[in-house]
């Protein structure tokens, strides 16, 4: 009897079980269903127009971002839906320059998202691109600022020439001989390798000549660790973002650094030693009063002072993030602006027949071809590197941020954006509005250089055309949180090519 009793309890406790597990999931149903309704139609945002998943899931973004043409995405949004787009239930996207201005300039009311929290290796150690308070950020871009000044870029330049003559060299390697071909090469990979040299050059104080062929270790380290940040853009993107950020400092981030490839284990090793030997070296000249051979990046960033308090401007800690992040976006960016400015002159011939007679025109000598008022001359080679700048940003998508306490005011509209969603304007999509650039997927540098001795019908470019371009032209974003390595990227990109060229 007892048995039959204890039988017939654990069925009642087991149906029991099973009606709540049920009633619960019925009750999840109409909580997602409920939630999917609201953000369609009751939602803050359920004004704005978009794909109609985007109105309450991160699904149609995650999905363009995994396949990696969310830039185009966003495009083909704003052609289809105007100037605002609503891109997931938590986000819109702007794609006007007076909107631009609104969301990314310093004082806007605005900062940067919890996703951003996804970047750094380690959630107790943030570098200053990843950093989202604000008031902890204001000091590290002072600090960063100071410590990769003008004057702090220029004394770089000497070590830039070194590796530009050097990769062109390397690029002729394999010519016969005096006008003929050297072998194809996949510029890509070389603008890689290329900037990657640079960058720990003047982070680390030594090449790993990468560009150069024969064995090297470190030659798939910038492939390894663009992979690694195509894997943590897609997580800032995916709907299960949130479930991401929950884990990071709940164990995530160790079980990453041990499941991580080899190559990005090796090249973090890589990172560390350097700075320890270059910290050293440093050190080792303040103890014995003596000057330095080589003022490059790190030089700066090692005896930067916060130029409010007169203090020590990093800790050994934010000096490695920063390092590190200079060689790491320094690295992916401005290889991928190589690698498009060289498609783009192989496919035009006419434009590198032009640059040639204006570099020709401008200098007698190789030695000759550095900064300075020369080189500034050259507008054509400027308005080539502006025009690949246009045509295929460094940063195509829109940088998310997320509209503070008391709203965001979007200029050239009436909008008022409540606190906690995210706004972003696009630079790809801005860069190929027909209204600011004409013939928008034309590779047409002339777009820059006033031409008046002809009617626009004929080609001729006014004034007014060339200032509604430079209104509209953005590549390095603007305001606190814009590219602190802009004039960098500029010398290497105008020295390179004027020097290879010649």
């Amino acid at each position: 009897m007892f048995s039959i009793l204890k039988i017939d309890a654990v069925y009642f406790y087991s149906d029991f079980l099973y009606n709540i597990s049920i009633t619960f999931l019925q009750l999840q149903q109409y909580k997602y269903i409920g939630s999917a309704i609201y953000c369609a139609f009751f939602h803050p945002l359920s004004k704005y127009p978009g794909p109609f998943l985007a109105k309450f899931s991160a699904w149609p973004s995650f999905y363009n971002t995994y396949k990696g043409n969310r830039h185009v995405w966003l495009w083909q949004c704003h052609e289809i839906y105007g100037p605002i787009v609503r891109t997931s239930h938590e986000s819109l996207s702007f794609g006007t320059p007076e909107a631009l201005r609104s969301i990314y300039e310093t004082r806007a009311n605005v900062g940067k998202p919890r996703q951003y929290a996804v970047w750094p290796r380690d959630s107790t150690a943030v570098n200053t691109f990843a950093c989202i308070d604000k008031i902890k950020h204001a000091r590290r871009r002072r600090v960063l600022t100071s410590a990769i000044s003008e004057r702090a870029v220029r004394s770089s330049e000497p070590y830039v020439i070194q590796h530009a003559d050097r990769w062109a060299a390397e690029l002729l390697a394999s010519s016969t001989g005096e006008g003929e071909w050297s072998e194809s090469r996949n510029v890509s990979e070389w603008a890689d390798c290329f900037v990657f040299d640079i960058l720990c050059d003047l982070c680390f104080g030594r090449s790993y000549e990468t560009k150069v062929p024969g064995p090297n270790k470190l030659r798939s380290v910038p492939e390894n660790i663009a992979t690694f940040m195509e894997f943590s853009y897609n997580i800032i993107y995916s709907p299960f973002v949130d479930v991401w950020l929950w884990m990071k400092p709940k164990g995530l981030d160790k079980l990453f650094s041990k499941l991580m490839p080899q190559a990005i284990k090796d090249y973090i090793r890589f990172v560390e030693d350097s700075l320890a030997e270059r910290v050293k070296q440093e050190k080792r000249h303040e103890e014995n009063n003596t000057e330095p051979t080589r003022k490059d990046m790190l030089h700066y960033l090692f005896h930067a002072k916060d130029p409010e308090t007169g203090g020590q401007g990093y800790t050994p800690a934010e000096l490695y993030e920063d390092a590190d992040m200079l060689t790491v976006a320094g690295a992916d960016t401005t290889s991928g602006v190589f690698a498009a400015l060289f498609f783009y002159l192989i496919h035009n011939p006419e434009v590198v027949q032009r640059l040639e007679k204006e570099i020709y025109a401008n200098f007698t000598n190789i030695d000759d071809v550095k900064s300075g008022p020369q080189l500034s001359a050259c507008t054509y080679l400027r308005a080539i590197i502006n025009e690949t700048l246009r045509m295929s940003p460094p940063d195509a998508d829109e940088l998310p941020r997320e509209s503070l306490s008391g709203g965001l005011r979007i200029g050239g509209t009436e909008e008022i954006i409540p606190a906690g969603f995210n706004v972003g304007s696009p630079i790809y999509v801005l860069h190929h509005d027909p209204e600011m650039f004409p013939q928008p997927f034309v590779f047409r540098p002339e777009r820059w250089i006033v031409d008046e001795s002809r009617s626009e019908r004929d080609g001729g470019i006014s004034i007014e055309s060339v200032q509604r371009a430079e209104a509209a032209f953005y590549p390095f974003l603007m305001g606190i949180r814009g590219c602190p390595g802009k004039t960098l990227a500029t010398i290497e990109l105008s020295v390179t090519l004027a020097r290879m060229v010649f």
